[in-house]
C-alpha cells in the first residue's frame, strides 16, 4: 500500500485530478452497466410477464365462465364409458381428441378422479377437449393448473378430474 501511496504523491496536482475525477466516472459507468441496467431490463420484464399473466387470467376467466355455462348442461345419455375407470376414459378420450403428442401423463386419484398432465397443449384446445369431457360424461376439472411457455396460446397443464357420482 506504501509505494501506492508514494506514487500517488508524486503525482501532480493537475494528475490527481484528473485520475480522481476519471475514478469517479468509471465508478458511474460501473453502477450504471453492472447494477441500474441489469435491475431496469430484469424490471421491464417481469412488468411484461405480470401483463401476460394478467391477460392469461382474464381468458381463462372467460374460458371458465363459458364451460361453467356449458358444464350446466346434464351429460349426454349413455355416455358408452361402459364402467370404464376415468384414467382410462380421461386417456382414450384425449387420444382421440388428437391430443396423444402434448399428453404426458393420466393416473388415478381416489376413486372418482384422475390427474392428467399436458405439456405444450394449445390452449383451445384443452378447453374443448375439457367441455366434450363435461357435456359426454359429465367429468369436471375441479383442480386446474396452467403455466404459459415459450409458445403463444400453448401451456402446461395439470388437471384434476372427477366423474360424478352415480
Amino acid at each position: 500500500m506504501e509505494p501506492l501511496r508514494q506514487w500517488w504523491d508524486g503525482l501532480a496536482a493537475r494528475e490527481r485530478r484528473t485520475l480522481s475525477l476519471g475514478s469517479i466516472a468509471l465508478g458511474v459507468i460501473l453502477f450504471y452497466f453492472l447494477v441500474h441496467q441489469p435491475v431496469h431490463d430484469r424490471s421491464s420484464r417481469l412488468e411484461q410477464d405480470l401483463l401476460a399473466q394478467q391477460e392469461l387470467a382474464t381468458y381463462l376467466q372467460q374460458a371458465r365462465d363459458e364451460m361453467r355455462r356449458l358444464g350446466g348442461t346434464s351429460p349426454a345419455p349413455g355416455n358408452g364409458d361402459g364402467g370404464q375407470a376415468l384414467f382410462a376414459l380421461a386417456d382414450q378420450s384425449a387420444r382421440q381428441a388428437g391430443l396423444g403428442p402434448v399428453l404426458r401423463r393420466v393416473e388415478p386419484s381416489g376413486q372418482r378422479a384422475a390427474r392428467v398432465n399436458f405439456e405444450r397443449i394449445a390452449f383451445d384446445d384443452l378447453v374443448r377437449w375439457l367441455a366434450a369431457l363435461s357435456e359426454q360424461h359429465g367429468i369436471t376439472a375441479t383442480v386446474v393448473t396452467l403455466r404459459t411457455g415459450e409458445h403463444e396460446g400453448r401451456v402446461d397443464a395439470q388437471l384434476v378430474l372427477e366423474a360424478p357420482e352415480s
